[in-house]
């Protein structure tokens, strides 16, 4: 389990974002995004964009700058692609 300032994310959940992160690449998940520097900043953000664009977004840690970002909820089909992947 990945805590930060008493957040928390699954271990393999954080896995499958890094996973999705290096195969999607840094362009589409890491350039020109706000590089958060903790889960609970990145956690906040991600609710006050979910109210406003009524978008379902989470947090996610990123592959590359190792920070954190605000995309949409991995998908149910990503989650069984990527759950058989490695980094």
């Amino acid at each position: 389990m990945v805590i930060k300032n008493g957040l928390k994310m699954d271990d393999s959940l954080h896995n499958l974002h890094l996973i999705a992160g290096k195969y999607y690449g840094e362009e589409k998940t890491c350039s020109n995004k706000i590089d958060y520097k903790s889960l609970e900043t990145a956690e906040k953000a991600g609710l006050k964009m979910t109210k406003k664009t009524s978008k379902n977004l989470e947090a996610y840690p990123c592959y590359f700058c190792k920070g954190w970002h605000i995309g949409r909820k991995l998908t149910q089909e990503e989650i069984e692609f990527f759950s058989d992947k490695s980094l």
